[in-house]
């Protein structure tokens, strides 16, 4: 069946492998954040709230994380290994070695949908796998496979919840996000936290009448014969003894004469106009350094580690009920910073629909695809209780 080419917000009721294959056209989607499951061989049985705050009068079952090797997955997995795809053939080695268990059947059950995910990713796409460690470097090796080791760009690490006990080992408290690029070209706006106390104190202790500051090389490693070696008021980088390079902060230059000009300042004429607007302080030794301002920074670019995305409080607004929700703030930094306004975001495995929120507060269209009917419910009436949208009316509903 050829693709059907959606661009507007559509909730998709059914199994995502199958509305995938018919309904999502080949390279169409600019962001994908999937949160499958993790094979965690749990049963997650309980919606306690919904979009209204009360407490739900009955247990809802939700679904089991258990993946056992069924003939449904036996024959998923001969199609795969038939082929002759390196991802079937890293399954057959893997079933080889392993058996037919159940985290083979979950690997074959997440393999096919990863392949048609790469498949509807534009060439400038970003994705976001969400998952632990229970089966994550599985998950990485599929993925190394399809989008290729260079694309792989990150494992963000983020701390979902505070102290957890967890008798005889150091306690599990923390999700992986695999972060690939379909190619080279790709959105990437950089997220900048504030700084801490600490940090603060340590790093800006100077301050004049422009503000606080601390001092910062203006050289970086590595020797270089081009412009960047060039002396200046008697210094040489590369005559230093450590083998170094000028190195100008983009920033600042940017600020003081625009970008366009900026591109056509010698190195020499940017470190007088960097004196002359005194952003410079010389060393005994003639070294120049420079002034970096606390209230010129945009603040402390975002690292691996995500511990500032607090988990959902048992009593917070945010909270729907939904075993495996995840926080709002988690979903924005993501859309924030590989898609821009007007993109087109998908999750697989929406569940409550928190992508589908924060896209939709971003100013992204979102595609959504969710199996449990009690999910889809959920969905519903939480883009309504937030946006006024109603399925069918602002939004396509397929099932």
């Amino acid at each position: 069946m050829m693709q059907q080419v959606i661009s507007k917000n559509t909730l998709f009721g059914g199994d995502n492998l199958a509305l995938l294959r018919q309904h999502i056209a080949t390279e169409s989607i600019d962001l994908i954040y999937l949160d499958p499951p993790f094979n965690s061989k749990r049963n997650y049985n309980v919606l306690c709230k919904g979009e209204d705050r009360q407490d739900a009068s009955s247990t809802l079952k939700a679904f089991k994380d258990t993946w056992p090797w069924s003939y449904e997955i036996e024959e998923q997995y001969q199609a795969l290994t038939v082929q002759d795809t390196k991802v079937g053939t890293l399954l057959q080695a893997l079933v080889s070695v392993k058996g037919r268990n159940q985290m083979m059947a979950y690997l074959v059950m997440m393999a096919l949908r990863l392949i048609e995910l790469y498949r509807v990713l534009k060439p400038t796409g970003s994705l976001y796998l969400h998952c632990d460690t229970t089966a994550s470097h599985y998950l990485k090796l599929i993925l190394d496979l399809l989008f290729g080791e260079e694309r792989f760009q990150n494992e963000l690490i983020w701390k979902r919840t505070h102290a957890h006990n967890d008798p005889q080992r150091f306690g599990h408290n923390t999700d992986r996000l695999l972060f690939y690029t379909k190619s080279t070209t790709f959105t990437f706006n950089p997220i900048f936290l504030p700084y801490t106390a600490k940090y603060l104190t340590a790093s800006f202790r100077n301050q004049d009448a422009r503000g606080r500051y601390r001092l910062v090389v203006l050289t970086a490693p590595g020797i270089s014969e081009g412009a960047s070696d060039n002396e200046w008021k008697g210094y040489r980088p590369s005559k230093s003894g450590q083998g170094r390079h000028w190195s100008i902060p983009k920033r600042i230059i940017h600020t003081l004469v625009g970008a366009e000009k900026a591109k056509i300042l010698s190195i020499v004429e940017k470190l007088n106009l960097l004196e002359q607007a005194g952003y410079l302080v010389f060393s005994k030794n003639g070294v120049p350094s420079f002034k970096q301002y606390l209230h010129e920074m945009e603040g402390m670019p975002a690292q691996e580690l995500w511990d500032d995305i607090t988990p959902i409080a048992s009593q917070a607004n945010e909270r729907l009920g939904y075993p495996t929700q995840k926080p709002l703030a988690l979903l924005e930094r993501i859309i924030q910073t590989s898609s821009k306004e007007g993109d087109l975001i998908l999750d697989p495995f929406c569940g409550c629909g928190t992508t589908l929120h924060a896209a939709q507060q971003l100013g992204r269209a979102w595609l959504g695809i969710e199996k449990l009917p009690l999910a889809i419910e959920l969905i519903k009436s939480r883009l309504y209780a937030r946006f006024k949208l109603e399925a069918e009316k602002d939004y396509d509903f397929l099932v």
